[in-house]
């Protein structure tokens, strides 16, 4: 159950900031943020799964940022292993500017929420297994994760949107700090993660240190590691993103230790 906070501000030199925590199975193999899809677009950068060869998040200068996080609702298909995988939505939604039931079909993949971000807003595709909904986010500062956008009975949110509207809010890119290695086709990276560089982050971030005080198998923890009904879940990395006219800027981070957010280890690409 991942989770989201985004920040739109449409009269802003970067309209949307994104905030992105990727939960995953740490068995499951996967890659930091590059150029992974030549085939479909060579400009196109994201975090691969591995095993099904779709994206998590999908970044372009193009068409802005697309993230998917799983929901839990049963779906058509349900127990015989006829779904697609979800990692397509992402790379559909940057290299295509295609939208889940834009051609008036239903999904053929278990539930999701699809976060997209360009330069003229943000928006959340949700398919729940009967419907293809789409709630546009206005301007301010939004969380989603497993359930509705800023539902407060959802774990994770009623805990903490209120946190992450109260702090300052990035307003540009995560800047790179000394250290970090590049995200492969990333040249906005340059143009600005984390507060070293006085950039702004540091608000969010001190909202996710906060944050640790939970055990990691707290329902409303955001960093995660827990064991729930459907696998092990841990909180393996984090994206942070600004999307601007014509440029998406991101810098990520892998976790060393699944759900713990400092470390000696932690490695940061940008």
């Amino acid at each position: 159950m991942c989770t989201v906070v985004v920040r739109v501000d449409p009269g802003a030199a970067w309209p949307v900031t994104v905030l992105a925590l990727r939960d995953e199975s740490p068995d499951r193999p996967w890659d930091p943020p590059a150029a992974w899809w030549p085939d479909r677009d060579p400009d196109v950068r994201g975090v691969r799964d591995r095993q099904a060869g779709g994206a998590w998040l999908a970044a372009s200068d193009r068409n802005g940022l697309a993230v998917v996080l799983n929901r839990w609702e049963e779906t058509p298909g349900d127990g015989e292993g006829t779904w697609t995988t979800r990692g397509t939505l992402p790379l559909d939604a940057v290299v295509d500017d295609a939208a889940p039931g834009g051609d008036g079909s239903l999904p053929t993949s278990r539930a999701f929420n699809l976060v997209r971000a360009t330069a003229a807003g943000a928006e959340v595709v949700t398919w729940d297994g009967a419907s293809v909904r789409t709630t546009v986010l206005g301007p301010g500062v939004h969380m989603v994760t497993h359930g509705d956008p800023d539902d407060p009975g959802a774990a994770r949110v009623g805990r903490w949107l209120d946190a992450f509207r109260a702090a300052p809010a990035p307003t540009g890119p995560p800047a790179r700090v000394p250290g970090d290695e590049p995200v492969a086709g990333d040249a906005s990276a340059d143009a600005g993660g984390p507060d070293a560089a006085g950039d702004g982050w540091g608000g969010w971030f001190d909202v996710l240190e906060r944050s640790t005080v939970l055990p990691a198998d707290d329902p409303d923890a955001i960093l995660r590691d827990t064991v729930e009904p459907e696998g092990h879940f841990a909180t393996l990395s984090i994206v942070a993103a600004a999307v601007g006219p014509g440029r998406t800027a991101l810098r990520h981070t892998r976790l060393a230790d699944p759900g713990v957010l400092h470390g000696p280890d932690v490695h940061h690409h940008a």
